[in-house]
């Protein structure tokens, strides 16, 4: 019998789950033992709405039963560090190296509860005491944020297989979509909070972190507020989620004070590496707000990364249900939680 219920568990629906700063995207997994994996049923909730996300669950999973439904989960701790240093591995041995070295860069004042890994900034290995001292990317962040999200997750009838933070994946995938496409520049990436956007440089060397910069969402509703002579920024908001022509013709002044720190990041970059940066790809902005990306490209004279999804699901081992509607791009990210659910297949074995 038990032998049985782990196979019907295998045979199971699943659920896809990525948290950000602003929105919950969900998608339903359809038979994790079938490769590729097939997903449907997505929606894009508001961060933090949880009445809405149980009313999706009971309607996408009419027959769930009593158990819970497994669920592969991205999440963004606000207290997350991903940090590009040089790792003496010959100290990895050593049980609070990380933690210190994590401390000591983040300036943090404990790290007592936190997780702390260090993953090659090329092809996202761990690294281990065995491994070449060089540059890696330190990540950490905070147990508690783990034990609040499962909560959460198992109060809502879900027990996550994988809990990740989202930020990596998405970072893996576009390395591996940028490479296969034989992408010739350097890639700016934001990750768009609500008062701070993290900005990562994906190069010939793999990942890079330069510093945080000190706007997000919030500056760029104040900014509207302005525009539109509205009086507080829950209006602003309405307008921005259906802009009018006039309003995204004055779309470069939203992301102004953005830009303003933006700009000098990438010029910085390409001055100290040589290597040219050629287009932005912007995440966690809702699906509404996405026109907003191509004023930030206008802004600072790069393309706008759009990943060609009839590409990349292939080599993915994804694929999307029969007469699913063409995917916003906001949604890259949560698709690159499951990535590797399936064998990753190379551009060749993909088209044939």
């Amino acid at each position: 019998m038990s032998a049985f219920s782990l196979l019907a568990r295998n045979q199971r629906t699943g659920v896809l789950l990525n948290g950000t700063d602003h929105a919950l995207q969900l998608a339903r997994l359809n038979r994790l033992d079938q490769k590729p994996v097939m997903l449907d049923s997505f929606t894009e909730l508001a961060a933090g709405d949880e009445e809405g996300l149980l009313r999706w669950l009971r309607a996408t999973f009419l027959d769930k039963g009593q158990g819970y439904l497994p669920a592969y989960c991205g999440f963004h701790p606000p207290d997350r560090v991903l940090l590009r240093e040089t790792i003496n591995t010959r100290r990895m041995t050593e049980p609070n190296y990380l933690a210190a070295l994590l401390a000591e860069q983040a300036k943090l004042t404990s790290v007592s509860d936190w997780q702390v890994a260090v993953l090659h900034p090329l092809d996202g290995e761990l690294f281990t005491a065995a491994t070449p001292s060089r540059p890696g990317l330190l990540l950490g962040f905070p147990l508690s944020s783990v034990r609040d999200l499962q909560q959460r997750l198992r109060k809502a009838g879900m027990r996550p297989r994988r809990l990740e933070v989202g930020s990596v994946a998405l970072l893996g995938a576009l390395s591996r979509y940028l490479r296969e496409t034989a992408y010739p520049h350097a890639t700016v990436v934001c990750e768009i909070g609500q008062t701070q956007t993290r900005i990562y440089f994906v190069a010939r060397d793999g990942v890079h972190t330069p510093a945080t910069l000190p706007h997000g969402l919030l500056s760029i509703h104040e900014a509207a507020m302005k525009e539109l002579g509205v009086p507080d920024i829950a209006a602003a908001r309405q307008q921005l989620a259906d802009p009018t022509a006039e309003l995204r013709a004055h779309s470069r002044r939203l992301v102004r004070m953005l830009t303003r720190h933006l700009k000098p990041a990438v010029d910085y970059f390409e001055m100290q590496t040589g290597q040219p940066i050629g287009a932005l790809f912007c995440a966690h902005l809702p699906t509404k707000l996405a026109w907003l990306e191509e004023a930030l490209c206008a802004a600072i004279d790069l393309e706008f990364l759009v990943p060609d999804f009839a590409t990349w699901l292939p080599l993915a081992g994804l694929e999307l249900a029969p007469n699913t509607p063409p995917l916003p791009r906001a949604w890259f990210q949560a698709l690159s939680l499951v990535s590797e659910l399936a064998p990753l297949a190379t551009a060749n074995e993909a088209k044939s």
